[in-house]
């Protein structure tokens, strides 16, 4: 009874323990499967997150791909429309974006045909957008070029599970990308404008000063020829003292519009330097031949001293540095009443150094400052008692300046002035002495014997230079225009051809060329009142030998017919 009963409580333990262990058993498999549903959730969203940020990764890496790419062709090359056209492409590379399109305003870059790139069909917006705008999956970005809102790249987006932000600060990139490039074309096209217009100007600056020193020079020719001519005429004193008026009144007119002509040049870019071989006793007589007269007349003492270590041959620009001595010695003269006016010639440390010294008016401290302004003179006042334009001062430094040297003045009021220049000039050797005697051996005899061309549509100059030409018993043949002068130049044997530069139905530069194309061999001269390095340059290069320019004296004349006409007399 006892041991049934005992068996019997023991199965009923072993009955408990067993559902006391199903029921844990219940229990952890419960937990095990919420723990795996737990997990998987986790995986699920792992992998979720992981995707979003592999799109992340990849758009990002796409756009700085972008951003190199179009940056270097943006700085290697102008804007165009398939430059633009594939950047908007290329935006929609990434699977986040489904389509792009990029609008600018018309006529914003002159380079660029169109003003939409992209997929029409992704819609834009009617209002004005001054902030980044998202309307359902539609992202539109303005584009701000110099503060103003110049277009927009709107595109649509497959957001999924990427935020706002992140995609609009991508894009803000791209679009930065794009103003910086319509910046930078902009500026590009204001200097290309910019360069064009001063290139304008300046060759309508050009074209005017060469005009204008044609249609100045070209009378004055007249009037100083016509007063040469008059003066070597049988006068009574009355006569020639109207005659030598009529001169020195052309002669102050020349040197007020070269003034004008060479300041204007100057500013304009076209006064070049023209350096040859020169000889300063040539410098020296060509100063005495204009100066010492003058100075007689106002009962002043004029010399000229040369050191002993000055050389004798140089090379340099002649009438440019002639001009020099000109205006320093025509202004001492000018405001010196008594006393001399002094010129010293010196060689320094390869420098051409020479000083004008008189013992005139003096300036004023005050008025060094602006000595060397244009249009100014120490006096400006109305009842001055020297005239002039105030440009000789300002037309040397500039010269100065253009052949790399210095100029510098001292003064003292009622005592006098002294204006020192120093430019740097090469040393050459002497000529060889079968040059100078070429240049004796040429006779005035010879000179008659020349058959002479004029070329030129001015009756007045035809006749100045007939008249010339006849003091030397020569008779020349006339042509008023190139078509003429090529016709007679063919069919006669001429030693020498003047040729205007500048004549209606066919000019001279024309004229020469269809000469030369046709095998002409003598010499042909230029007449012309263009002084600037561009036209003479056109006259060699047309086959035009030499250039007398005008207004040009009888002795002018006659050097050219000695330099080009005589030698073809002796080879004949």
């Amino acid at each position: 009874m006892d041991l049934a009963s005992a068996l019997e409580k023991k199965l009923k333990r072993q009955i408990a323990a067993r559902k006391a262990a199903e029921g844990l058993l219940e229990q952890k498999s419960l937990e095990l499967f919420e723990a795996n549903q737990q997990l998987e959730l986790a995986l699920r969203q792992l992998e979720k997150r992981s995707n979003a940020n592999i799109r992340r990764i990849e758009f990002q890496e796409q756009i700085d791909n972008l951003l190199i790419d179009f940056g270097r062709a943006f700085l290697r090359n102008d804007l165009d429309d398939v430059m633009l056209s594939e950047l908007t492409t290329n935006v929609t590379n990434s699977y986040l974006i489904e389509a792009s399109r990029l609008i600018l305003p018309p006529k914003l870059i002159p380079q660029l045909h169109t003003y939409d790139y992209g997929d029409e069909t992704v819609e834009v917006l009617e209002q004005d957008i001054q902030e980044p705008h998202w309307q359902d999956d539609l992202l539109t970005v303005p584009l701000e070029v110099e503060k103003v809102i110049v277009g927009a790249l709107i595109v649509r987006v497959r957001l999924l599970d990427q935020d706002y932000e992140f995609i609009q600060s991508q894009l803000l990139l791209v679009t930065d990308l794009i103003c910086s490039a319509l910046t930078h074309q902009l500026a590009i096209n204001r200097n290309i404008e910019s360069r064009k217009r001063a290139e304008e100007s300046e060759r309508a600056t050009r074209d005017f000063v060469a005009m204008i020193n044609h249609e100045l020079r070209t009378p004055l020719n007249g009037l100083l020829g016509s007063a040469e001519l008059i003066s070597d005429t049988e006068l009574n004193s009355s006569q020639r003292e109207i005659v030598n008026n009529l001169s020195q009144s052309g002669e102050f007119l020349r040197t007020i519009i070269n003034d004008l002509l060479d300041y204007s040049k100057i500013n304009a870019g076209m006064l070049d330097l023209i350096p040859k071989k020169f000889a300063l006793h040539d410098l020296r007589n060509t100063i005495e031949s204009i100066f010492v007269n003058r100075a007689i007349e106002k009962q002043l003492e004029f010399n000229i001293s040369v050191a002993s270590n000055v050389p004798s041959h140089f090379q340099g620009d002649l009438e440019r540095i002639t001009q020099l001595f000109v205006n320093l010695i025509g202004n001492a003269i000018k405001f010196t009443e008594e006393g001399h006016v002094n010129v010293d010639i010196e060689w320094d440390k390869n420098q051409f150094v020479f000083s004008v010294e008189d013992t005139g008016v003096g300036i004023a401290e005050s008025a060094h400052k602006t000595l060397f302004e244009p249009f100014t003179q120490a006096d400006n006042s109305s009842s001055r008692n020297y005239e002039g334009t105030g440009l000789g001062l300002a037309i040397c430094r500039k010269l100065v300046a253009l052949m790399n040297g210095d100029i510098g003045v001292t003064s003292v009021v009622g005592s006098g002035t002294t204006f020192t220049i120093s430019i740097p000039l090469q040393v050459v050797d002497v000529p060889a002495e079968s040059d100078s005697v070429a240049k004796g051996f040429e006779s005035e005899a010879e000179l008659s014997l020349l058959k002479v061309l004029v070329v030129d549509d001015i009756k007045m100059n035809q006749i100045i230079i007939q008249q010339m030409l006849r003091k030397h018993e020569i008779e020349p043949a006339i042509a008023s225009n190139g078509v003429e002068g090529f016709e007679l130049a063919l069919d006669n044997e001429y030693d020498i051809v003047f040729m205007d530069c500048r004549m209606p139905v066919m000019d001279g530069f024309e004229a020469t060329e269809k000469l030369r194309e046709k095998g002409y061999v003598k010499s042909i001269v230029a007449l012309t009142a263009g002084t600037t390095l561009e036209e003479r340059e056109r006259c060699i290069q047309c086959g035009m030998d030499d250039i007398l320019s005008k207004p040009y004296t009888a002795n002018d004349l006659k050097e050219m017919l000695k330099k080009w006409g005589v030698s073809a007399v002796k080879v004949a």
